[in-house]
């Protein structure tokens, strides 16, 4: 079963508004092309508070899912406007009506590839290893607003998702253990993993619903993690799961060969609360999904693992540019 993460007070009287849009613009007055008039103008504004309730902050920024709303914001007024001049100014009314119906079908179209994961990104995003810089541990605490000649997303800017909200973890009081097929089990404080050679790196987290952002992450390499455990020969899928229990998993291929990062730094300002604290998953070239936030323990395994949303419909290799469900 899928299920997305927009609420289905979003795409669904979305998809039945737009479809009834295009079939009232592009056919003759019959009659019942009132009732299909109040019928989409209703489910447009339906669909548009379920947008807004669901996920406010992508309204605001350049990214193809806040394209997607604006065209279908357009069709809704356009619609609107046809509506309210259909007995005064009937050529003007069919020529609005024409042009709510272009903009729906734009609308149904790019909501369609959000759904298939074949949306285009706004960012600066590597399909490769990105570049990793040596570190310090200790952040600044000042935002930074570029790096490695990169503009970043500012932290308030930025999109984020939780299934059930934030989680508040005391730094004190946090241990991070790796356990599964190891040779040494690890518990080790937030203080001990700052000890770990530390990197930073500009990576681009792109969602599956069309939005994403520009970042630099500040943290160490799992692989080094592992490493301290001494990974046996049949480990060979690393599952990363979370106080909030949400769970993923990445092969551990990946995470080897992309140097993949956790990061406790976001903009060289320690990971704010929502934001996963006191670890985020970097992972590269991966929808947000596989981005691990408030990770707790980590898991060596030997079969692949399904995690949270990836036992609900969304594919677990996640590659970005690639179909999400299935």
């Amino acid at each position: 079963m899928i299920e997305l993460v927009l609420s289905p007070i979003h795409y669904v009287p979305s998809i039945l508004a737009a479809i009834l849009t295009i079939i009232i613009a592009f056919s003759k007055d019959g009659p019942y092309h009132k009732t299909l008039a109040y019928s989409a103008v209703l489910s447009s504004v339906i669909g548009l508070v379920g947008f807004i309730l669901d996920i406010p902050s992508q309204l605001i920024g350049v990214n193809f899912h806040s394209f997607h709303a604006l065209v279908g914001s357009f069709s809704l007024l356009s619609s609107i406007a046809a509506f309210l001049l259909r007995r005064k100014q009937s050529g003007i009314h069919c020529q609005i009506g024409k042009v709510a119906g272009v903009l729906a079908i734009f609308s149904l179209v790019m909501g369609g590839m959000i759904f298939l994961g074949l949306t285009p990104t706004f960012g600066t995003y590597a399909s490769d290893i990105p570049v990793q810089i040596s570190a310090s541990s200790h952040l600044s605490e000042i935002e930074a607003k570029e790096f490695l000649n990169v503009t970043l997303t500012p932290i308030s800017s930025q999109g984020n998702n939780a299934i059930i909200g934030t989680q508040i973890m005391n730094k004190d009081n946090y241990r991070l253990e790796v356990s599964g097929l190891v040779t040494r089990d690890l518990n080790l404080s937030y203080d001990e993993l700052q000890q770990l050679p530390a990197y930073s790196e500009v990576s681009y987290m792109p969602c599956v619903e069309g939005w994403g952002f520009n970042a630099k992450w500040t943290g160490f390499r799992v692989i080094d993690l592992l490493d301290m455990a001494g990974v046996k020969e049949n480990g060979s899928y690393i599952v990363f799961i979370c106080q909030d229990g949400y769970s993923t998993g990445l092969p551990m291929t990946y995470i080897r060969d992309k140097r993949i990062l956790l990061a406790y730094g976001l903009n060289d300002v320690t990971l704010p609360a929502d934001r996963g604290f006191p670890l985020q998953l970097v992972a590269n070239s991966k929808y947000g999904y596989k981005w691990a936030k408030w990770i707790i323990r980590i898991e060596v395994v030997r079969e692949e693992y399904m995690g949270y949303w990836e036992s609900r419909g969304y594919t677990n290799s996640a590659d970005v540019g690639t179909f999400p469900f299935g």
